[in-house]
């Protein structure tokens, strides 16, 4: 058989064939449920083909990854990145280099498009290192184990899946009290980051000024805290809401935000850093200096 090696980007008819071998590396092979395609479903459509590449030979899909475009907002400069993610490559053909293969293609294309920054998260820096990637985060993760949720909520907190929630008004939230954002479309609030297999959102609906919200992912017993933004004085409120009825809870935050702040000085949460980001400069506009003090929330990941 002639072999016939093609790396390139996907297109709308290769999206279904590569969903089922990242389902089986990402999902359902660690016992998770509800595919990649419903918990990501801007990225892993039709419509977002381009930003999908892959390596095959005769055919058969043996590399793939998953690259979301995004815009990144920091002290009034914007900048255009882009996220990676389900990194991908079959298990009989591991130790060819084909990942690195596909990276250094995904990234010259990413710098052909004109974009400024490509990140992802990984727990093995040493491979993306190798290809130019650096490593810096701010993030840390707090868990906590007990009754920290059985406290009532209170009447004047409101819950409810996040994709029906008021996007635009937590949208006006997020711009007022983030130092760096991407902006969300109301789409957006679909995303289900694994392990969650849903996600509320806890809006306390205090005057304008002072109106705070959380989202909280739900993974059986885990309630999993993706942010709690807004005034200061809502957390205390939130908190409860934003662990009752689970065992066990996980916070997803960034070193010295306002939050956890307040989750340091009032809970019982056990805090370790998170360092999982890795940044490739796209263009002459980024540097690390600067990627050193960013931080892109969990929820928004791929």
């Amino acid at each position: 058989m002639v072999v016939n090696l093609v790396a390139r980007a996907a297109t709308p008819a290769d999206v279904e064939r590569m969903i089922a071998p990242l389902d089986q590396q990402f999902i359902f092979g660690k016992g998770r449920r509800i595919s990649l395609a419903q918990r990501f479903p801007a990225v892993y459509s039709r419509d977002n083909a381009g930003n999908l590449f892959l390596i095959e030979e005769n055919g058969e899909v043996l590399t793939c990854l998953a690259c979301k475009r995004f815009s990144w907002f920091c002290d009034g400069v914007s900048w255009n990145g882009a996220m990676i993610g389900a990194v991908y490559t079959s298990p009989q053909r591991r130790g060819e280099k084909l990942a690195s293969r596909l990276l250094e293609l995904t990234a010259q294309t990413l710098r052909e498009r004109g974009l400024d920054f490509a990140v992802l998260w990984t727990d093995q820096p040493a491979f993306y290192a190798r290809l130019g990637w650096t490593a810096a985060d701010r993030g840390v993760l707090g868990e906590f184990e007990g009754d920290a949720g059985n406290a009532e909520s209170g009447s004047e907190i409101m819950k409810m899946p996040a994709q029906e929630g008021d996007t635009f008004r937590i949208e006006r939230m997020r711009q007022r009290w983030c130092r760096c954002l991407t902006p969300r479309r109301s789409g957006d609030y679909r995303q289900l980051p694994p392990p969650a297999e849903a996600v509320q959102l806890c809006a306390w609906d205090a005057a304008p000024e002072r109106a705070a919200y959380a989202l909280v992912g739900n993974a059986g017993d885990t309630g999993i805290l993706y942010e709690m933004i807004g005034h200061p004085d809502g957390f205390a409120v939130l908190w409860p809401a934003a662990c009752r009825r689970f065992r066990r809870i996980v916070v997803n935050d960034v070193n010295g935000s306002p939050s956890h702040r307040w989750l340091v000085q009032n809970t019982g949460l056990a805090w370790q850093e998170k360092p999982l980001a890795m940044w490739l400069p796209l263009s002459a506009k980024t540097n690390m200096a600067l990627v050193a003090h960013w931080y892109i929330p969990y929820f928004d990941r791929i």
